[in-house]
């Protein structure tokens, strides 16, 4: 690849402006010992990294190893849930405080957002007309 097209990559990725309002360590709040948390790193060269864990009591029943990177074409969301190969899917809707991911070839979920309301994150994941809807209300956990 040449170089100026290298060069011009990495400046277009770096006017893109990740979620930084995103970062922190986030849980829900503990109902009938169901738990969920998720991790999310400070924007630094392009990228912000993500996990997420959710059980009930001590059991694990879900984990994910997630990002957000920016590319020349824009934001993109990608996961690995329970370490699988996962999918990207593309930033298509952004805010000061929110932002919409949907990739059409993944079967489900086909849209997540990430919205900040006060001091609470909220997360959603649905098909691409909405349907199978489900949302998580995170608080800071601890830090």
């Amino acid at each position: 690849m040449h170089l100026s097209l290298v060069a011009a990559m990495l400046l277009a990725a770096e006017s893109v402006s990740l979620p930084d309002w995103l970062a922190g360590s986030w849980t829900t709040p503990a109902t009938s010992g169901e738990w969920s948390e998720e991790w999310w790193t400070p924007p630094k060269a392009g990228i912000m990294l993500g996990a997420s864990r959710s059980g009930k009591a001590e059991a694990l029943r879900f984990f994910e190893h997630m990002r957000i990177v920016a590319t020349a074409e824009g934001i993109a969301f990608c996961a690995m849930p329970q370490g699988k190969a996962g999918a990207c899917f593309k930033a298509v809707a952004a805010g000061e405080r929110s932002i919409t991911f949907e990739n059409a070839q993944n079967d489900y979920p086909g849209r997540i957002t990430y919205r900040r309301e006060g001091e609470e994150l909220v997360a959603e994941i649905s098909t691409l007309k909405g349907d199978r809807l489900q949302r998580w209300r995170f608080r800071r956990l601890g830090n």
